[in-house]
């Protein structure tokens, strides 16, 4: 029996390229909840933004956010991964050597930039409306690093090079992933969105089959493992499609039709 629900958002409950949610979900998102159900989102995004994004929702659901670094449900948090401090200026060096990269430095209070253009300054700040500090060095950040990404400029011809470069360097420590829209997102191994929500369920005393998730990206892949009641959307990537037990076309047409198949057994 289903008892949480969590979901990603970029690309799947945002269509990639947008930031607005799939029209209706919110709707659906208070029948669950009005049910009993619990939901969290899972995502690469801030705490901050995405509370924000849920903001008439926010005391009622939980965040798996940062790529499972940090859960946070009703202002508490659950659970958090630091990435060691020589090991996350490492690694920022690393991404800011490379003329075609621009950095994102997650921390527990905000995200640091030193944006190279302002379009990604834009990007950060104005559209994605992150809570969002700049930084000079990377001694000024006073913060708990919880993940690093790198926004990779005409991604086709730069991305695979890239990604090969630090997996090379840093592949015992990390995995480095595609986590869309153009982006490179690093994951400490053993973390990832399947641990965190692993200790979700744990602290509530729910199991795995007591969840359904929903992704796209391979930085889902950890959460569609948990559970035989995974589902990537139909325009994932195959490599992401194998780890799910079923495919869909819309979060939310998926979760009203478990809300009528629900309503129907009983």
């Amino acid at each position: 029996m289903i008892k949480l629900i969590a979901s990603d958002l970029d690309g799947t409950l945002i269509p990639e390229g947008t930031q607005e949610i799939e029209p209706g979900f919110f709707e659906v998102l208070s029948e669950l909840l009005d049910q009993g159900y619990q939901f969290y989102v899972a995502t690469g995004r801030q705490y901050a933004n995405v509370r924000r994004l849920f903001s008439d929702y926010a005391d009622r659901i939980g965040f798996v956010c940062e790529n499972g670094a940090l859960a946070m449900e009703r202002e508490r948090q659950q659970y958090i991964l630091e990435v060691p401090r020589e090991k996350a200026i490492a690694i920022a060096e690393d991404i800011m050597s490379f003329p075609e990269t621009d950095i994102c430095l997650s921390g527990a209070k905000a995200c640091y930039i030193q944006p190279r253009t302002e379009w990604y300054e834009n990007q950060l700040v104005r559209v994605l409306k992150n809570k969002t500090e700049m930084f000079q060095n990377l001694s000024e950040i006073d913060d708990q690093i919880v993940k690093i990404a790198m926004y990779i400029y005409d991604f086709p011809k730069h991305a695979d090079r890239i990604r090969s470069f630090f997996d090379e360097k840093y592949g015992d420590f990390a995995d480095f992933v595609w986590g869309g829209n153009d982006w490179l997102d690093m994951i400490q191994k053993n973390s990832g969105k399947g641990l965190a929500l692993s200790a979700v369920l744990k602290e509530k005393g729910l199991k795995p089959e007591e969840l359904m998730v929903f992704g796209d990206n391979q930085n889902d892949i950890s959460m569609l493992e948990l559970t035989p009641n995974s589902y990537a959307v139909d325009h994932a990537k195959p490599d992401v499609k194998v780890h799910a037990a079923r495919t869909c076309k819309s979060v939310t047409e998926t979760l009203r039709q478990f809300i009528t198949s629900q309503q129907t057994d009983n």
